[in-house]
């Protein structure tokens, strides 16, 4: 890897599980086994058209699952994997640490109630954007409030299109392909002198 001056971390996928996945793997069926409806919700929230409660409304609509059931279940799973945590504390020592995200403001909220946000030097989230991932326009604004140039900084994510908008602007990326287990990369450059 070249000189490395900052590492930015996507947030659901990485920090915490894809809870939305997770909770259409639980009710596909509910779903008719088609996720389109949660991916055409999931970009309405990213982008700040649509409200957490307009988005379980839709689900509830489309499936019948009351609103209730389906916050519980999408928020129990909303739990930071300790591990990346702890990497993220090793790695601020040496780096400036962003991040990224598709996600609505209420979705986002999970890193101030975890209390984790001061943790990153600069966030860029799709709802303040404007943009999504895997579009330059997100990326560049997280790299403009860390003051590093796209070859100086490593993007961590676990969606391949996301890492690959990424690699044409520049920026080295750290595919993360399982929630819960850290790719040697990423260790790799938290044992770095």
């Amino acid at each position: 890897m070249h000189d490395v001056s900052a590492v930015v971390f996507d947030c659901f996928g990485v920090l915490y599980p894809t809870y939305v996945d997770n909770f259409f793997e639980k009710h596909r069926s509910s779903f008719g086994n088609d996720i389109e409806l949660l991916d055409k919700l999931n970009a309405q929230i990213d982008l700040g058209q649509i409200s957490q409660t307009q988005f379980y409304k839709a689900i509830e609509m489309e499936t019948g699952i009351p609103v209730s059931q389906i916050k519980v279940e999408m928020e129990a799973d909303l739990i930071i994997d300790s591990q990346v945590l702890k990497l993220i504390i090793i790695l601020k020592t040496k780096y400036k640490i962003g991040l990224l995200s598709n996600a609505g403001q209420e979705e986002i909220s999970v890193i101030y109630k975890d209390k984790i946000n001061g943790l990153f030097d600069a966030m860029s989230i799709s709802y303040e954007v404007g943009d999504v991932k895997p579009n330059p326009k997100i990326f560049t604004a997280c790299l403009d409030k860390l003051h590093v140039l796209p070859e100086e900084s490593v993007f961590v994510d676990d969606n391949i299109k996301n890492l690959a908008g990424a690699q044409r602007l520049g920026m080295q990326t750290i595919h993360y392909p399982t929630f819960g287990t850290i790719p040697n990369d990423l260790l790799a450059l938290a044992n770095q002198n």
